[in-house]
């Protein structure tokens, strides 16, 4: 068989059933676009309640339902998390099986994951059955285990448990340490006709309670300290008359918060809080993107990819973005949006006085942001880079030879 010919023509994907936004819309893009290309999916999830749960409903998308609740996740430090690591192991076992019956039942050629949480049972499984477990890493693997046993554990499934890592960005990839085994990046992508600006979003500034003419900067993120939404009013306040048309739009929860009440005594100190509209949790965000001018991402330690960036950049908006992590391999700086250097305030204030610098600029800049997204970030993108390299494995089953590291370190 042909190379370039071979892909499989069945694909199990792993789910909790709980996902949250950005690993359940990549799941569900993923499902969508390898079956317009003849592929047949089905879902193994851990749990019949949830979101992503729904969604499967919803659509009849068809699905095996483990029903025994997603895995834990490992909190605490330690001997705390080496304890809670075994505890969840033999769950993981157990969930494995029950995935091997599934992958022999569909006649799966490959297992599809998104969940750090769901990696050894994928690949437990993956051995159990001979395929391969792809593992579409959303999060940049963090050292904060004893002795670094998260990275060595994934280290060694990769080597030897048949899980392939498909890292969202380099900067996650690069998270993963050095070692022996296949290293692949492939960008998240989303439905250009789903982010499409001729789309009617139902929102309207005035509906907000935002003046037609302000300068709108969104910024679409869970309300918690990292995401940087204090830094960014604490700039505007910083710029004073420079900033005076600049208005917040928050969109995200939890809104019961010391931090979130922190944000509203912040505003008022500053005498800005008729310019910061905090809109909580929103299920449908097109409409907030389209009222926005600029669209920010000002997580403050580094954001793995940052879905947010291209969704904002594939409506036609400018991008605002802390450069650590992914936002530094999608905006590019003065074309498609800003990159901030660095999280300290100075660094934030003087992004933002560029950005309203540029203001005459934000119509072509605009045009380039959405002419990027198309180029690079579209789902049919996401799903052929998957595709390529499961036909990469594929081959190299078929053939019987083992793949080299891409890129090992």
């Amino acid at each position: 068989m042909e190379f370039e010919r071979l892909r499989p023509e069945r694909i199990t994907v792993f789910a909790t059933g709980t996902e949250g936004y950005g690993i359940r819309r990549c799941l569900v893009a993923m499902a969508e676009g390898l079956a317009a290309r003849g592929v047949a999916v089905h879902f193994a999830a851990l749990s019949g309640t949830g979101r992503l749960a729904d969604v499967l409903k919803q659509r009849q998308w068809p699905a095996t339902v483990f029903a025994e609740g997603p895995p834990r996740s490992v909190s605490g430090g330690g001997l705390g998390k080496l304890v809670g690591i075994g505890s969840r192991g033999g769950a993981q076992i157990a969930a494995a099986r029950r995935l091997a019956r599934c992958v022999r039942e569909t006649g799966s050629e490959a297992i599809l994951l998104c969940s750090p949480l769901e990696t050894l049972a994928a690949s437990a499984a993956a051995r159990m059955t001979g395929v391969k477990a792809f593992w579409m890493v959303p999060n940049e693997i963090n050292s904060g285990y004893p002795l670094d046993l998260n990275k060595r554990l994934y280290r060694a499934l990769f080597r030897h448990g048949n899980l392939v890592p498909l890292a969202n960005s380099r900067f996650t990839d690069a998270s993963l340490g050095p070692g022996a085994f296949q290293r692949h990046v492939c960008h998240l992508g989303i439905d250009p006709a789903e982010f499409d600006p001729a789309l009617d979003g139902n929102r309207t500034r005035a509906g907000l309670g935002i003046p037609d003419e302000a300068v709108v900067i969104g910024l679409f993120a869970r309300m918690v300290e990292n995401k940087g939404q204090l830094q960014m009013l604490r700039a505007i306040a910083t710029l004073g008359g420079k900033a005076r048309d600049v208005h917040l739009l928050l969109c995200g929860g939890p809104m019961d918060t010391p931090y979130v009440a922190k944000l509203r005594e912040e505003a008022a100190a500053h005498g800005i809080a008729d310019r910061i509209h905090l809109m909580g949790e929103q299920n449908d965000m097109l409409g907030f993107y389209q009222v926005s001018d600029i669209v920010a991402n000002s997580r403050l330690d580094p954001e793995p990819f940052g879905l947010s960036v291209i969704e904002g950049m594939m409506l036609g908006k400018p991008v605002l973005a802390h450069r650590a992590g992914g936002p530094a391999e999608t905006v590019v700086d003065g074309k498609t949006g800003w990159l901030i250097p660095s999280p300290d305030l100075e660094a934030f204030t003087a992004a933002l006085e560029r950005v309203l610098a540029d203001r005459p600029r934000w119509p072509d800049m605009s045009a380039q942001a959405r002419a990027h997204a198309l180029a690079h970030f579209t789902a049919a993108h996401m799903v052929e880079r998957v595709l390529a390299v499961m036909r990469q494995n594929l081959h190299a089953v078929t053939a019987r030879v083992d793949l080299p590291g891409e890129g090992g370190r």
